[in-house]
């Protein structure tokens, strides 16, 4: 790169270099930030996910024994009569120039099912099955959130080493070469000086 030695030429490497390093304070500071926010949100993420796990073992045992002694297809025509609506309406938050997602549902009753093919177990079984949708939502959106993060993390990590290690040196390494010119150029100028002095 072709650098002017002049003043000028120093003011505006100077100028560049501030700007620079405010920017990388700013862009690292989020960094470490939105970095805070996602270890939370991973624990709360893996919470939730332990929790589903853990309902869904106890439904899929409660299951197999609540349908014992019915039919198949009968069992499968209840579960599909009895559908269960969710009215969700979903927004997006900004966290420090992050757009996540933000979640708000409402579960709906179930449509009543014939009563002649319906037992107490297989009631309680589709009451449960109905009370995990909310957790798989918020399981869904929080492993969304995390997915929004990392990458976003990722791309100010990439920003933050660029700024650190390549544009924040080569700018103080162009300031060291024009004040180091700019030095000699004195140096030359006051010898030069000196010399006709001398010859007078």
């Amino acid at each position: 790169m072709s650098i002017t030695p002049t003043r000028m030429e120093l003011s505006k490497f100077r100028k560049r270099l501030k700007t620079s390093q405010e920017a990388h304070k700013l862009l690292k500071d989020k960094q470490d930030e939105l970095m805070r926010r996602f270890i939370e949100l991973l624990r709360q993420t893996d919470d939730i996910r332990k929790q589903v796990n853990q309902s869904v073992k106890t439904f899929a045992a409660q299951a197999g024994l609540s349908v014992a002694g019915f039919p198949y297809k009968m069992v499968e025509n209840l579960f599909l009569v009895k559908e269960t609506l969710i009215s969700a309406d979903i927004r997006q938050k900004n966290w420090m120039g992050v757009s996540i997602i933000d979640i708000e549902y409402e579960v709906k009753e179930a449509k009543p099912s014939s009563a002649l093919i319906s037992s107490p177990l297989l009631s309680k079984t589709e009451h449960d099955m109905r009370g995990l949708l909310p957790s798989l939502l918020q399981l869904t959106v929080a492993e969304k959130n995390c997915h929004i993060l990392s990458r976003e993390i990722e791309a100010l990590r990439r920003r933050v080493n660029a700024l650190e290690h390549m544009m924040i040196p080569d700018l103080q390494e162009n300031i060291r070469i024009i004040k180091m010119k700019l030095s000699d150029g004195e140096r030359d100028t006051i010898t030069r000086l000196i010399k006709v002095k001398s010859m007078k």
